[in-house]
């Protein structure tokens, strides 16, 4: 005789970048041990990938690699709510004496972050040339050493990277018109005052962020928290 088949419930999320609804699957045993391992990895691609892996598995008609990188989290978000459980336990460091704390996060609690301002996608650098720019997805950052992320250079690949078309006047040159050498030689050739304006754009995003506090279990001194990013969630 064979064993039963387990039926798997359904559920959706709105995206809060791209506005999709997107159906989704709590994942399974045998793919969270998978996930598991992953998470105790400290290459943070492999990370990424897995969680890549996972979404593309769980959700239906969505390709996770394509995704901005806030809707790729709080997709995970909800599937690891929905999987695991509601909260995370997490370890921080005491403001007062240095202490380490678990503090159990509640993960609905998770609020979408408005940017301070509103930076177009279309940046002007100069009177007459103009950067037509995509938000990073994870495709693009999983491509990028993530555990050199303090090198420069992983910065300039990531612009380069989200760069769609380059605007001279009535002219667009889109990404089949110049080659990779030809477009860092022209990030190269900007001034500081130019790089900062592209770079306004990548900072002036959405994020997921979790506010609270906890009273330290060595000085009972209360400590306030902010969580920004989904690798923060869980410790």
């Amino acid at each position: 005789m064979a064993l039963p088949v387990l039926d798997t419930p359904k559920h959706s999320c709105v995206l809060p970048s791209s506005g999709e609804t997107v159906t989704y699957r709590p994942f399974l045993v045998g793919e969270q041990k998978v996930l598991l391992v992953a998470q105790e990895s400290e290459n943070t691609n492999e990370q990424i990938s897995e969680m890549i892996r996972l979404i593309d598995i769980c959700c239906d008609d969505i390709d996770a690699k394509d995704l901005a990188t806030i809707d790729l989290e709080y997709l995970f978000l909800q599937l690891r709510i929905k999987s695991v459980g509601e909260t995370a336990d997490v370890q921080m460091e005491c403001d007062h004496c240095n202490e380490l704390n678990k503090v159990v996060v509640q993960l609905e609690q998770t609020i979408v972050k408005e940017p301070e301002q509103v930076v177009d996608h279309v940046v002007k650098v100069t009177d007459t040339i103009s950067i037509d720019l995509n938000v990073p997805s994870y495709q693009v950052v999983n491509s990028v050493n993530l555990n050199d992320s303090e090198d420069p250079r992983v910065i300039f690949e990531v612009v380069a990277k989200c760069i769609n078309s380059i605007i001279d006047g009535d002219e667009i040159h889109t990404r089949d018109d110049f080659t990779e050498k030809e477009l860092m030689n022209f990030l190269d050739s900007m001034s500081l005052d130019m790089f900062e304006k592209i770079q306004a754009f990548f900072v002036n995003v959405k994020t997921l962020r979790i506010n609270g506090s906890y009273d330290c279990e060595k000085c009972n001194e209360n400590n306030s928290y902010e969580l920004v990013g989904i690798g923060n969630f869980f410790g």
